[in-house]
C-alpha cells in the first residue's frame, strides 16, 4: 500500500500562492495530526511498512515546523517550541512501535496547534 498525500498537503499544493505563512503553519499542524493518526492505525493493524513511512513523514513535518521558528523575534517561546519539537522527534525515533508514543505526540501537536490557531495573524494578538 502506498501512503497518500494528506489533505493539508493537497490544499498547500492547490492554493500555495494564496496562503499566508500563518495558514501554512496551521496546515503543517493538520498534516502532522493526520500522519500521526494514520501511523497509529498502521501500528494497531500491524502494517509496519506503512507505519515506518508515515512516521518518517511525520518527523519531516515536525522538522519543517521546527525550521520555521524565528528565534530572534520568538524569544523563549521559540526556544521552548524547539525543545518540544526535538523531544517529539526523539520520542518517535526511540519507540516507533508504541501506540502510546504516537498518542503522546498527537496530544503535544494538538496543544501547540490550538495555541497557534488562537493567534490573530493580522494583529499578532491572541484571538
Amino acid at each position: 500500500m502506498s501512503v497518500a498525500q494528506t489533505r493539508a498537503a493537497q490544499i498547500m499544493q492547490e492554493r500555495s500562492s494564496e496562503l499566508t505563512a500563518h495558514q501554512v503553519i496551521s496546515l503543517l499542524f493538520d498534516g502532522a495530526l493526520e500522519r500521526v493518526q494514520q501511523a497509529k492505525n498502521c501500528a494497531i493493524s500491524g502494517n509496519e511498512e506503512d507505519k515506518k513511512v508515515l512516521i518518517d513523514k511525520l518527523v519531516a513535518i515536525i522538522n519543517g515546523l521546527r525550521s520555521s521558528l524565528n528565534f530572534e523575534d520568538g524569544g523563549d517561546i521559540a526556544l521552548n517550541l524547539d525543545c518540544l519539537y526535538d523531544y517529539m522527534v526523539n520520542k518517535l525515533g526511540e519507540s516507533e512501535e508504541e501506540v502510546s508514543t504516537l498518542t503522546e505526540v498527537a496530544g503535544l501537536i494538538a496543544r501547540v496547534k490550538s495555541g497557534w490557531d488562537a493567534i490573530d495573524p493580522c494583529s499578532g494578538q491572541a484571538a
